[in-house]
């Protein structure tokens, strides 16, 4: 079972109730007690004065007894003291405190003679008036009965006479004892009553209280229920009873209401248009991307079958020039024969044009298989074989080992041997050549390759990756002007992406990646 205050935590209705229940139970107690203690204090005050003119009274109507020696008379005077609620015991006694008669009231039980207090004679002896002893259950007042002689009377000889005059004329005292139970018992049954009273009022009060708290948080239980109702879509307004700042903020919830409303609304029409509209996009991309593939198969199959027809023509050509010079060499002259070689060295360079070509045919076809590659061996075996076909060439050649990418094997050797190819082609006019390949510290998966060639103007670097741009002479550095386009089109197969910084004369580098750039 919960705790009043964790259902407090939950509902502002118990808090409410809560609150003005324990500010009333502050309030009714703080009175209660403060009442309490005003009537406590006059009960007692009441019980003081009670108790006192019971003494006078009885050492008044006990004079003439003493003084006439007639137990009559002193008995007649107890009778009537003892005859009092609350009374236990009362006595006459000398003016030393000795006992003359003593008497049992209504709620003694016993003997009739009670001890004296302490220190009771001297007491007696310097009080002009009457006194009082309290003990733990009884409360004892005295009063001196005082001898009518002379010119004194009672209130001048209490108020006007000296210490002498009071020894004189005091002829004995009378003492009357009361139990502190009996103001004790009407205090009690004073608080019982105040007890019933306050009980009966907080109950009042928390029924009131309740019947505040509900009339204040029936609109905001409205509200909640709105506010879950909106949650799960249903746009419901709340009922508005009242101008109070509760029905202002239902008013507010309305309109919120009714403008995620309209907002919904245009929100569900845009979206049935932008929903619309991708439906018409992708048809559109669905038709491009159809047409784009069968224009591109359409385009390699041109390109296969120009270079297969090319090859055959040039292939026969050549023959006949090899058969040519084979059967009519002596019968050439010097022009004829250079004729002759200018053919056959066209046919070489056109086979290798259509091979090329047919290269670039070969790069887009074909499933992509990313594996990891160790770069530093394929172009250890590049350099070798280039060695071989270039024993006399002079060139240093620095290669980092383990250069690891991620790509498809038989592509990267198609890209390294391009690259590292155009590296020692362009220092083929140096006389000692400098090829350096590594990996970029700074980049994950990107390798470069610098050499100390010829290089080339900036303001023509578009032009390196469009198949057949050449941007130095046959003459010079022989080609087809394929290679780097075919790099270009394996690196942006895999979403990498190939960088070239030269200058005239001052030699290339290659930074190359088989990563998007934002990966690295």
């Amino acid at each position: 079972m919960r705790s009043p205050l964790a259902i407090a935590r939950e509902r502002l209705s118990a808090r409410i109730f809560l609150s003005f229940g324990f500010l009333f139970l502050v309030v009714v107690l703080f009175f209660s007690g403060v009442y309490l203690y005003d009537r406590w204090q006059l009960a007692r005050e009441a019980f003081m004065r009670e108790g006192t003119s019971l003494a006078r009274v009885l050492a008044f109507n006990a004079r003439v007894g003493i003084v006439t020696h007639n137990t009559g008379f002193i008995t007649g005077a107890l009778d009537g003291v003892t005859s009092y609620e609350g009374v236990v015991s009362a006595g006459v006694y000398s003016p030393e405190g000795k006992p003359i008669l003593e008497e049992r009231g209504a709620l003694g039980s016993g003997s009739p003679t009670f001890p004296l207090p302490p220190d009771v004679n001297g007491a007696l002896k310097m009080s002009p008036g009457p006194i009082r002893f309290e003990t733990a259950k009884t409360v004892e007042f005295w009063a001196p009965i005082i001898l009518e002689a002379g010119s004194f009377s009672e209130e001048e000889l209490y108020f006007g006479a000296s210490s002498q005059d009071i020894r004189e004329r005091t002829i004995g005292f009378g003492r009357v004892i009361f139990d502190k139970g009996s103001v004790t018992n009407a205090f009690r049954f004073l608080v019982a009553n105040s007890i019933l009273i306050a009980l009966a009022a907080i109950v009042l009060w928390g029924i009131l209280a309740y019947v505040i708290g509900r009339k204040i948080t029936r609109p905001l239980d409205r509200l909640t229920d709105g506010v879950r109702a909106l949650r799960d879509g249903d746009f419901r307004k709340v009922d508005v009873v009242s101008s109070d700042e509760v029905g202002r903020l239902a008013l507010a919830f309305n309109g919120m209401v009714a403008a995620l409303e309209q907002r919904e609304a245009e929100r569900s029409r845009a979206q049935e248009a932008i929903s619309a509209l991708n439906n018409e996009l992708e048809q559109r991309v669905i038709g491009r991307t159809a047409e784009l593939e069968k224009a591109t198969r359409e385009m390699e199959s041109f390109n296969y079958s120009v270079s297969h027809d090319l090859r055959a023509p040039l292939v026969r050509l050549k023959g006949f020039c090899l058969a040519l010079e084979e059967d009519f060499s002596d019968k050439l002259d010097s022009a004829g024969r250079f004729y002759l070689e200018r053919i056959m060295s066209t046919c070489d360079q056109m086979g290798r044009v259509v091979a090329a070509i047919m290269s670039l045919t070969q790069v887009s076809r074909g499933e992509l298989c990313r594996e990891k590659v160790n770069l530093s061996p394929m172009v250890e075996r590049i350099i070798a074989e280039l060695r071989e076909s270039e024993p006399q060439r002079r060139v240093t050649v620095i290669i980092e080992p383990g250069v690891q990418v991620d790509a498809d094997p038989r592509l990267v050797s198609v890209v390294l041997d391009n690259l590292v190819g155009n590296a020692w082609k362009f220092t083929g006019g140096k006389p000692e050549g400098l090829i350096e390949f590594g990996a970029v510290a700074s980049v994950e998966g990107a390798f470069f390759i610098l050499d100390n060639g010829a290089g080339f103007d900036m303001a023509y670097a578009e032009r390196l990756f469009r198949p057949f741009e050449r941007l130095h002479g046959h003459d010079e550095f022989p080609g087809t002007g394929v290679g780097l386009a075919l790099v270009k089109r394996i690196v942006d197969r895999h979403g990498g992406y190939v960088r070239i910084d030269s200058g005239e004369g001052k030699g290339t580098m290659v930074v190359c990646s088989f990563r998007p750039l934002g990966m690295d």
